[in-house]
């Protein structure tokens, strides 16, 4: 999630504090991942040890922890809770790989290159059966409940966004949908589940189970302006139009232009994956159009409706780095 430089430096300050609050816990998470797979064939641990060698900032198990932390502790359920949300997250970029036809993942070949779509697929699917193994073995039945929700609703979103790709006519309504179930709703579940496994009440996980929504919303917005931004933002840029999806600065753009303009720009738009000309046409279109500030604005407001959901916490270290987490974050 590429930051311009002056919030990258304000959120990886953030996220360096939030590390030290949080080792013994980050530091289980990770010995944990290890001894998952060590019972399992060797094959099968060559290809687990390949997939969380380059973890990322984890921010998902961090915001169980953070919302675990500031609801009364953070209890051996929630290092549980942590775990299959990883294990949740691991699978669906992996599938993601897949389906968008990534060779890249995290700086290295992503599972699908380095072996194939067969066992890219086969291992998500294993790292899914694995998280609702652990649920079913400690009788976690109120995670596992959010777990299957939750992985239902980002495959819908995903078979969703397939019916829309190089359709053309996806509508912010579709869009923001689809940016709900694939983004959000994982989001919503960090926080969901951090707060269920602290014994917080049935209102203060709707709650927060909401504030993580709002900054999954606000998190993919702000992917989807980068995509758009320029290089200095360390992003590869238009990947989003090499797949064939529309979000929400074009589709914005495009509703303020004429409609024979917009013939046009749909008639480049239809060229670019291929053509290197036209997708830069389509980017400096973007760039140029009302759709970035439309786009930025709108994920302020999720930022906005996040961090005011979160004034009912109770005052700790735990509530306040939640908070610095969403303010740098965006």
């Amino acid at each position: 999630m590429p930051l311009p430089s002056d919030k990258k430096k304000s959120f990886d300050a953030t996220m360096q504090e939030i590390q030290v609050l949080l080792a013994t816990e980050m530091t289980a998470l990770s010995a944990q991942i290890e001894t998952l797979f060590q019972q399992e064939d060797r094959w099968i641990q060559q290809v687990a040890q390949y997939a969380f060698k380059t973890p990322g900032k984890q921010v998902r198990p961090i915001l169980v922890f953070l919302v675990a932390g500031a609801c009364g502790g953070i209890t051996p359920k929630a290092q549980r809770g942590a775990m299959l949300i990883l294990l949740l997250h691991q699978a669906s970029l992996i599938h993601d790989d897949v389906v968008d036809e990534a060779t890249q993942r995290r700086g290295r070949p992503a599972i699908n290159v380095a072996w194939n779509n067969k066992v890219a697929v086969l291992f998500g699917d294993y790292l899914l059966a694995t998280s609702l193994r652990l649920a079913t073995q400690y009788q976690d039945h109120d995670l596992l409940a959010l777990v299957a929700e939750t992985a239902q609703a980002m495959s819908a979103g995903e078979l969703l966004q397939l019916a829309q790709a190089r359709s053309f006519d996806t509508t912010e309504a579709i869009y923001l949908a689809i940016i709900h179930k694939k983004t959000a709703h994982l989001f919503g579940t960090c926080l969901a589940v951090g707060a269920t496994a602290a014994g917080a009440s049935a209102v203060q996980v709707a709650t927060l189970r909401q504030v993580g929504e709002h900054i999954g919303m606000a998190f993919q917005l702000q992917d989807d302006w980068l995509d758009y931004g320029t290089k200095d933002m360390g992003k590869p840029l238009g990947m989003d139009l090499k797949e064939g999806k529309l979000t929400l600065p074009l589709i914005h753009a495009l509703q303020q232009v004429l409609t024979q303009d917009k013939k046009t720009i749909l008639h480049t738009l239809k060229q670019a994956k291929d053509h290197p000309q036209q997708q830069e046409e389509i980017l400096s279109f973007v760039r140029k159009s009302p759709g970035m500030g439309y786009t930025q604005a709108l994920m302020l407001q999720y930022q906005h409706k996040a961090l005011s959901a979160l004034t009912h916490l109770a005052s700790s270290s735990y509530q306040r780095f939640l908070v610095q987490l969403i303010q740098h974050m965006f």
